[in-house]
């Protein structure tokens, strides 16, 4: 085996990490016969993933005839499922090997994690069918129409009973209040028990019809909890989220997807984690603190592109003592508009007052406060909506052009708190320092992304459920890391 072999970097790098966890999930019973070592079996599915070798069965293939994996076993064999029982035993401890993994490239220089973190994520496709999704808008109508059925069944199985007419379908009258399922369920059990006791059948139509709306009905608002809020759920993978993505050769319409947060530094993957929101903002905050919390190194700056920027990213990380150099949707255009001639209408020229209590319109008038708005995030963050109005519009060049004017009611609605974060991260943007830091941002985790999408193939995920989603990637941002570790060592040498 040459010296300059990746396989011998691969030994080397998995001899140093922490699997003490992974060893003392075998059992210790001296009966049967003795497991694989589980060293050995991390070489050699971190070699598989290097190679773009992602199936059980195919690497238990390769490792008959590819001399590298004959090396990593020394000449061991093991099949597939124990290649698959291996990975299942490290899903709970695939973070905590993975920072085993970025210590050894701390130890080694490569990285520094109190240094700058960049921070991006992109969407990759879940396992699950695109055609069997499960909107939650249509389930919460159907749910709606499964509790009408409920009370127009009940009621008319109570009218029955009370006129004493199994045939009499119109007696609804008298009936006010509104029966649950439990309730519906307990009337119909009592009165088929009491039709069952006088020998009348003709109720039997109305019970299961109350059966069957009260079914349907659980059904439907399981499906509209298991969203949790969210658009909507693949019944195959329940964790994803319903989002669009870019490249899913779909026409843009929303496909099961998982968003994958990655932090990188020096094209290196230093965290990484997978939610089910589409919305980078709101992983921003919990992901930086993953990131704190797992590798135990607050960063000194974090560097994000647009789509994390608001004020509650802006906030939460002044508190915890982190630089923000995170852009804001409207920055690019800001920092490049050209000067506006002398009478024409700028429609990005609304400004915060003086006081910073109001807006300036582009007018130069300030505008009137009517209501303020309290929304909260998913965090429990609170920003407040300033809905405010211009009392002096009269003579006004820009009556024409004013957005204010084309609004129903005249008010135009603010995130004052946001214009505020947005008017010093201009500021702290502008600095040489950190013009330098968001150029540098796209040489860093976009470079990562198009080796695990385009050279690796890695666009779709091959597991259902979070757990193993992140255990799989875990091992692919792994080989990922150690694979640019024999490059960059190669270049040196």
């Amino acid at each position: 085996m040459p010296e300059d072999a990746p396989v011998r970097l691969i030994s080397e790098i998995v001899g140093q990490l922490d699997i003490k966890d992974v060893h003392d999930s075998y059992s210790k019973s001296p009966d049967g016969q003795p497991p694989y070592n589980p060293v050995m079996l991390l070489k050699v599915v971190l070699f598989g993933y290097m190679s773009n070798i992602y199936s059980t069965r195919g690497l238990e293939e390769a490792m008959h005839r590819d001399a590298h994996l004959i090396w990593l076993s020394s000449y061991q064999f093991p099949d597939h499922s124990t290649i698959s029982r291996f990975k299942t035993r490290c899903m709970p401890f695939i973070k905590k090997i993975f920072a085993s993994l970025v210590t050894v490239l701390v130890d080694r220089g490569e990285i520094k994690l109190s240094s700058d973190l960049y921070i991006d994520g992109t969407t990759i496709r879940s396992r699950a069918a695109r055609r069997r999704i499960k909107w939650r808008g249509s389930h919460e109508r159907f749910s709606a129409s499964a509790d009408e059925a409920v009370q127009e069944a009940v009621i008319g199985l109570l009218d029955q009973i009370e006129n004493g007419d199994a045939d009499d379908d119109n007696g609804q009258q008298g009936h006010v209040g509104k029966y649950t399922v439990e309730d519906a369920r307990r009337i119909a059990d009592e009165i088929e028990k009491r039709t069952r006791e006088e020998g009348l059948r003709k109720t039997r139509g109305k019970i299961s019809a109350i059966r069957d709306a009260c079914d349907r009905k659980e059904a439907h608002d399981k499906v509209v909890e298991q969203c949790g809020g969210r658009c909507g759920i693949a019944p195959s993978d329940p964790d994803c989220g319903i989002m669009h993505a870019k490249e899913d050769g779909y026409d843009g319409r929303a496909t099961p997807n998982y968003n994958v947060q990655a932090a990188t530094q020096n094209q290196y993957v230093t965290n990484f984690d997978v939610y089910d929101t589409p919305s980078d903002k709101d992983t921003a905050v919990d992901f930086v603190d993953l990131c704190i919390e797992e590798n135990g190194v607050r960063p000194q700056a974090v560097v994000e592109d647009a789509g994390y920027g608001c004020e509650e990213v802006y906030v939460e990380l002044e508190k915890r003592s982190i630089e923000a150099v995170v852009k804001y949707p409207g920055y690019d255009k800001a920092a490049s508009r050209r000067p506006v001639k002398d009478g024409e209408y700028d429609r990005f020229n609304w400004r915060l007052s003086e006081d910073r209590c109001s807006v300036i319109c582009p007018a130069g008038k300030r505008l009137r406060v009517v209501s303020t708005e309290v929304q909260v995030s998913k965090r429990g963050f609170r920003s407040d909506v300033t809905h405010m109005t211009c009392d002096d519009c009269q003579g006004c060049p820009f009556i024409n052009d004013c957005q204010l004017q084309r609004n129903k009611d005249r008010l135009i609605g603010r995130k004052l708190g946001n214009m505020r974060e947005e008017e010093k991260a201009f500021g702290r943007l502008s600095t040489p320092r950190n013009q330098a830091r968001l150029r540098r941002r796209t040489l860093e985790p976009e470079p990562v992304f198009g080796q695990l999408k385009h050279n690796h193939g890695y666009t779709r995920f091959r597991h259902f459920g979070k757990s193993k989603v992140r255990m799989d990637l875990g091992f692919e941002l792994m080989a990922l890391n150690i694979l640019k570790l024999y490059r960059n060592t190669k270049k040196s040498a």
